[in-house]
């Protein structure tokens, strides 16, 4: 039986790890899959259920981001944890060889954030044939619920089990999920990675800049699905509403479920994926006759 592989890489001059399933017949392309960030996640947890229903049809690779899992724990204090992270995920993808305009990129949380952001533009820097945020809103419209909740760590398991919970409905396997996001969070460096972003200035902060977004994704030169759960409270009610008739090439898609169905309900997930995909790759094989 086809399994996926671990594999180390340096990307951006980063050890980065990753985890990658190749089908067993012809391929319809490459899938990069891009985890959340909260305490314990790396790519596997979030991941480990879409590997066996993507892989028989698609090169599936899931990189862990950086502070995460056993790739290196780097931080940038002077730059948003999208753009960073972003520049190191582009890297990743050369050294691994993911052709231009070739992946469907499909992120959960800060990964669909990323994905959103490095997609804003028509000139990206991801070798993208389209992208998908699930439970990602490139950064705004989070509840104070989901800042307190996930800006907080006590260092136990019972803690990282507070955190499962706020994300994922009850489902078989989700004490293993607790058990490794726990061993997660002691590798050398990974708490520290998580919850950086809490570090401020003592003195207040300096008024903010205005922002547009998501009215950047107009630009996007690919197609984009934005899924948000209806009984997510990591995220403001109703926050996908932002992105409806932005643009001809995004769209948007309620699911009844909390913040993480990539962990307990991965059939809905992959089969909403692959209907996008099919939506996305159907023009080329249209035009390939």
């Amino acid at each position: 039986m086809n399994q996926p592989v671990e594999r180390i890489i340096d990307a951006g001059g980063f050890r980065t790890h990753y985890w990658e399933m190749r089908p067993q017949g012809e391929s319809r392309g490459t899938v990069v899959l891009v985890h959340e960030g909260s305490i314990g996640a790396d790519a596997w947890t979030s991941w480990a259920a879409l590997f066996p229903l993507l892989g028989d049809d698609y090169r599936v690779l899931a990189p862990d981001l950086l502070g995460f899992g056993d790739t290196d724990k780097a931080i940038y204090f002077d730059r948003s944890p999208h753009a960073f992270r972003g520049a190191h995920l582009a890297a990743w993808c050369e050294a691994v060889d993911v052709e231009p305009g070739s992946a469907h990129f499909v992120g959960h949380s800060l990964g669909g954030s990323l994905v959103l952001r490095a997609l804003a533009s028509a000139t990206s820097v991801l070798p993208a044939r389209s992208g998908a945020s699930i439970s990602g809103s490139g950064g705004p419209w989070r509840s104070a619920r989901g800042i307190e909740e996930l800006g907080r760590f006590d260092g136990s398991e019972g803690d990282v089990r507070r955190v499962v919970d706020l994300m994922v409905d009850g489902f078989p396997g989700i004490d293993d999920l607790v058990r490794q996001r726990y061993e997660n969070t002691r590798k050398r460096g990974h708490v520290e990675a998580c919850l950086a972003g809490r570090v401020r200035h003592p003195a207040p902060p300096p008024p903010a800049g205005g922002d547009d977004w998501p009215a950047p994704l107009s630009a996007s030169p690919v197609p984009l699905l934005v899924v948000g759960g209806d009984r997510d409270d990591l995220l403001e009610p109703g926050w996908t509403d932002h992105f409806a008739e932005l643009a001809p090439k995004v769209t948007t898609q309620r699911v009844d479920t909390k913040h993480a169905p990539n962990v307990d309900q991965p059939k809905l997930v992959a089969d909403l994926l692959r209907d996008f995909f099919a939506t996305v790759e159907r023009p080329a094989t249209a035009g390939a006759r």
